[in-house]
């Protein structure tokens, strides 16, 4: 999960998902539709245990903002914010008590903001952005029920960030980030549990998973430095 600070908006996911609907929305497409696109787009975040909540998030705001918001949206939006589930995850994942705290404030004030309907419909704007990636690796598992990738992500020509994704046939999740355009991966399969991560040396990870897991079948990752 890459973050950059407490605000719902504040992770890559978040902006990943809420910039596709509008790329589709500006293109003339109703919410409904940009919607079904974003979900089935970025299905991965929506079903990865760290970004899940932030693409909801993101989808709510994106419905919220074009006088869309769909109920079900909302209330799954809703759950993961009164629950505590959101707050519970940036434990888990080591955040300090005041960003916890913070985060608490600026979810409770995104709720009470998609809580009313919006006096004005978003305008559409004429797009500007160019979304595009570059498939470094694409390995399936010798038991053909997972497949590993590595892409580069780019918008209007400017790298955005390399990202791993495990995926199974009905979920998975992303394995790592990291921000060094034109680094060297590649990746290896020992069976279908193991797989090696090779890249090349002075990588910094802002997200570097040591394992993948999806509807009882784990698998174990290893990172080399070449």
């Amino acid at each position: 999960m890459g973050v950059w600070g407490v605000n719902v908006e504040d992770s890559d996911s978040f902006a990943d998902v809420y910039d596709g609907f509008f790329d589709i929305y500006n293109n003339g497409a109703s919410p409904k539709y940009a919607s079904s696109e974003v979900k089935e787009s970025f299905s991965e975040y929506f079903e990865d245990h760290e970004d899940s909540n932030n693409s909801w998030f993101a989808l709510a705001q994106a419905q919220w903002e074009t006088m869309s918001l769909d109920q079900s949206v909302y209330e799954k939006v809703r759950s993961i914010i009164t629950s505590g589930r959101d707050l519970k995850l940036w434990e888990e994942l080591g955040a300090a008590k005041a960003d916890i705290k913070n985060r608490k404030i600026a979810l409770d004030s995104f709720l009470e903001e998609i809580s009313s309907e919006r006096k004005t419909k978003k305008r559409r704007k004429k797009p500007k952005h160019d979304f595009r990636v570059n498939k470094l690796v694409e390995l399936v598992a010798p038991d053909n029920q997972k497949v590993f990738t590595v892409t580069e992500e780019f918008s209007d020509g400017k790298y955005i960030h390399t990202s791993a994704l495990m995926m199974w046939g009905s979920g998975g999740g992303s394995v790592f980030y990291f921000n060094k355009e034109g680094a060297q991966v590649s990746a290896e399969w020992q069976d279908s549990q193991k797989l090696v991560i090779t890249t090349e040396k002075g990588i910094e990870f802002s997200k570097k998973d040591d394992s993948a897991f999806f509807c009882g079948d784990q698998v174990k990752v290893t990172y080399l430095c070449e």
